[in-house]
């Protein structure tokens, strides 16, 4: 996709961010969260982007849908550590061009684990970020030719991501995430943007 790299750079700038030293506001203010153990799912949008060789071919894509489930540990005020699960679905992508031109529904899924950060922006909200390893697969593909089971198959990848986050109260934490999972397979890449809530003990 071609804002890719722009979501790439974003999330890298985020991470960048919550290595400098928090200031006199952020540190005047209440912690955005304390150590602890917390669990959360995200629902939203999935879109991927497969890899061709062929110049003539298109890359012309709509949204799937996603979803994830994660439990996290946060180590101190900032940083943390998580492990999840994302589901990815309907990746539809059209390749080829006139008549030769096909359209490939993906699903997919991702395991992952990160190590993750929080620059509080005041007592409530939070940018965030993530930078871990992606155990993605691409389970199904259709429709069923020689193409489509091209792009199954399983890689391990590069995750990152970044977000904001609003705290409601001690225990409940809302949360819009941009995250990409790298490679799900050989000739699969995917994204999500996801809304979520997660519960902090």
């Amino acid at each position: 996709m071609k804002f890719l790299p722009t979501t790439l750079s974003l999330c890298l700038a985020a991470l960048v961010l919550l290595t400098l030293p928090a200031t006199a506001d952020a540190q005047a203010a209440p912690a955005v969260a304390g150590a602890g153990l917390y669990i959360g799912t995200g629902f939203g949008a999935a879109f991927g982007n497969r890899e061709i060789d062929d110049s003539n071919s298109r890359n012309d894509e709509t949204l799937g849908h996603s979803a994830k489930l994660y439990v996290g540990y946060q180590l101190t005020d900032r940083f943390g550590v998580q492990a999840g699960y994302a589901r990815l679905r309907g990746l539809n992508q059209n390749t080829g061009s006139g008549s030769t031109l096909v359209q490939q529904t993906v699903s997919a899924h991702s395991v992952y684990v990160a190590g993750t950060g929080r620059l509080a922006l005041g007592a409530s909200f939070a940018l965030t970020g993530k930078v871990g390893v992606s155990a993605g697969k691409v389970t199904d593909a259709s429709p069923a030719n020689t193409t489509t089971d091209a792009l199954r198959g399983s890689q391990t990848s590069l995750l990152v991501g970044s977000g904001v986050e609003y705290r409601l109260n001690d225990k409940l934490t809302l949360s819009i995430e941009l995250e990409s999972y790298g490679q799900l397979s050989r000739q699969v890449k995917g994204s999500t943007l996801t809304f979520g809530s997660r519960i902090d003990f």
